[in-house]
């Protein structure tokens, strides 16, 4: 997750996920506390149920959204690099 966002991105971008901007499946939350798992490694490894991620302007955002009501913006792009959760 956070390793191949920023690949998309020209130097010089990074991205802020907002944690809040979907429902984590409860499965996630049980295997990182089975399992003494960090939520970043959670991030790393399992993806907190985010299957796909596409980058787009606002504009693109807005009919994506319409055409896919299931989706989320779950972030934005900004001056900085990698990624920073929230």
């Amino acid at each position: 997750f956070q390793e191949n966002i920023p690949r998309c991105l020209p130097e010089g971008l990074g991205v802020v996920v907002d944690k809040g901007a979907w429902e984590v499946p409860p499965l996630f939350a049980w295997l990182s506390q089975a399992g003494g798992v960090e939520e970043l490694e959670m991030f790393r490894t399992f993806n907190m149920g985010i299957g796909m991620v596409l980058v787009m302007g606002a504009e693109e955002a807005t009919r994506a959204l319409e055409e896919h009501p299931e989706a989320r913006i779950i972030g934005r792009v900004e001056a900085g690099q990698g990624v920073r959760f929230q």
